[in-house]
């Protein structure tokens, strides 16, 4: 009985109005200006402090001085411009791009 009642609880949460909407995103961004050896995490921290991003991916390229950071988030909770303006307020310009773009070895 208290399995049941505690599963059509967790059942309700999730069918709430307010996580109806919700959805899960993934963006890449490109964080350039990463001149030193910190950049990189300073910019990967600095994205994951906005509420529910999380990078499940990432390039690092020093001799180019960029990032690439595949991040998923809420967007009830956060939005692609929060996630641009976290790594800009640390003087580290960000872009959406369409994917990891690793340099070829060629």
């Amino acid at each position: 009985m208290k399995r049941t009642f505690l599963s059509l609880i967790a059942a309700a949460a999730l069918l709430s109005p307010q996580m109806a909407g919700a959805a899960e995103r993934i963006a890449t961004i490109e964080v350039s200006g990463l001149y030193c050896a910190s950049c990189p995490y300073i910019a990967a921290q600095a994205i994951m402090d906005v509420p529910s991003a999380n990078i499940t991916d990432g390039y690092y390229d020093s001799k180019a001085q960029m990032a690439q950071f595949v991040v998923e988030y809420d967007d009830e909770l956060a939005n692609l411009e929060q996630l641009i303006a976290a790594t800009s307020d640390y003087g580290y310009p960000a872009r959406e791009i369409d994917a990891i773009t690793p340099p070829s070895n060629s």
